[in-house]
């Protein structure tokens, strides 16, 4: 396959100023033509700043940037919806919040166009104290899990659970997702994976939540054990959408 565009989707709840930094930063230091569309997914909930921070990016942007409403539920509706408005060969998926160093879009990018049929995936476990301001025990816990689901999978990735990653617009659309909350968002890695898409990651640093409140809970954390181990032990064909 070749790479003609990236659709960069970015779900959004509650973020304004962190949000905004996040697209200037997209528009300044990425290559316009390989830019497709951002999109900023919100609900039908969306806080009134980040409604108008939206609104306002779209005013400075034209085009190039879209808010999408959300038809589907929870934040794996949300980036669901996004594949769906995606017309470019490949998809990268972001925080809005700035919990990761925004240095990564144009190294994914940077990536895929190196080598379009590869996962460009970000991991932060690659590198030594590549967490900032991380709960201590939420840290060690996240680090027991990647080792289970190497195990699990036997693989060689570092980082299962961080979504942030470029991949081929395929390996997207023709997946067969189950999941429409947070556990989605260990769908979208482990599916592809499973699927046969090679992955290559790379460091980056990761920073707590810098705006707006976590969505996340100890209960959605519990579910990804359940979504890991579904994906695990179904059929390759029966991830793959008919």
């Amino acid at each position: 396959m070749e790479f003609n565009s990236v659709t960069i989707i970015i779900g959004t709840t509650d973020e304004t100023d962190s949000l905004k930094k996040t697209v200037d930063f997209i528009m300044e230091n990425c290559d316009n033509d390989d830019i497709g569309k951002v999109l900023m997914v919100k609900p039908k909930n969306v806080s009134e700043g980040c409604d108008r921070t939206i609104s306002l990016i779209e005013e400075k942007y034209g085009d190039k940037v879209r808010g999408l409403e959300q038809t589907r539920p929870y934040i794996g509706g949300a980036i669901r919806d996004g594949f769906d408005a995606s017309e470019s060969s490949h998809i990268m998926l972001l925080p809005g919040d700035l919990a990761i160093s925004l240095e990564c879009i144009p190294e994914m990018i940077r990536r895929v166009k190196q080598k379009p049929d590869v996962v460009s995936k970000t991991s932060r476990w690659l590198k030594k104290d590549s967490f900032h301001g991380y709960n201590g025990t939420r840290k060690v816990l996240n680090r027991l899990s990647q080792i289970f689901l190497r195990v699990l999978y036997s693989s060689d990735l570092t980082d299962f659970t961080s979504p942030v990653q470029t991949a081929p617009a395929e390996a997207y659309m023709k997946s067969d997702w189950r999941e429409l909350n947070f556990p989605f968002l260990l769908e979208m890695v482990l599916v592809p994976l499973r699927r046969g898409y090679k992955f290559e990651e790379f460091a980056v640093e990761c920073y707590q939540r810098q705006q707006g409140k976590s969505k996340n809970s100890a209960k959605q954390t519990a579910l990804y054990l359940k979504t890991a181990l579904r994906i695990r032990f179904t059929k390759k064909s029966k991830l793959t959408k008919e």
